[in-house]
C-alpha cells in the first residue's frame, strides 16, 4: 500500500506560469486567442491563463512571446509593417487589412498607435538601453524595450 505523502516522479508537477499581478503560481489554461504572424502566413494561437488567487486584481492573463509587445498583443513586425503600408505608402485601411490578414479595426487601432509608437521609438533610440533595435539582442534587451513600451503608453496597467 502506497503512502499519501509520499511522491512520485509521475506526480503531477507545480504548474510553471506565474501570475504577472500577484506573482502565484496558482493559475490554470483558460483558452486561446488567435495573432497574426507578421512573417509567416496564418495566425498563431496565443494561450490565456486563469489566476485562481482570491487576492488578484486580475483574473486573466496572457503570457506572450517574442516578438509580441505586452498589452497591444501585436508583434513589433506587425506595428513596423502598418506603419509604412499607411503613412509610408498611403494604403487604404481596407487594402492594409488585407495584407496584414486581420480586420479594418484592427488597422484603424493599430494604425492610430503606429504614429506614437514611431515617434516614441525615435526618441528612445538615443538614449535608451535596448538601442534602434531590440530584436538585435532579444535576450538581453526585449524585457527592457517591452516594459519600457508599458510604461510609456499604459502606465496605469
Amino acid at each position: 500500500m502506497s503512502n499519501l505523502f509520499e511522491f512520485s516522479p509521475n506526480d503531477k508537477q507545480e504548474h510553471p506560469t506565474r501570475c504577472p499581478h500577484c506573482a502565484t503560481t496558482f493559475t490554470i489554461p483558460n483558452g486561446t486567442y488567435p495573432r497574426v504572424h507578421p512573417e509567416k502566413t496564418g495566425q498563431i494561437a496565443v494561450q490565456r491563463y486563469l489566476c485562481k488567487s482570491p487576492q488578484c486584481p486580475w483574473k486573466t492573463f496572457s503570457v506572450l512571446p517574442y516578438p509580441f509587445l505586452p498589452i497591444i498583443r501585436h508583434f513589433y513586425r506587425t506595428i513596423f509593417l502598418c506603419h509604412s503600408l499607411c503613412y509610408t505608402q498611403n494604403r487604404s485601411q481596407a487594402d492594409t487589412a488585407r495584407q496584414l490578414n486581420v480586420t479594418r479595426g484592427v488597422v484603424k487601432r493599430l494604425s492610430g498607435f503606429c504614429r506614437q509608437f514611431i515617434a516614441w521609438c525615435n526618441r528612445e533610440e538615443a538614449f535608451a538601453d535596448w538601442g534602434p533595435d531590440p530584436e538585435a539582442n532579444q535576450a538581453a534587451l526585449w524585457s527592457d524595450f517591452t516594459r519600457a513600451i508599458a510604461h510609456a503608453f499604459y502606465p496605469f496597467r
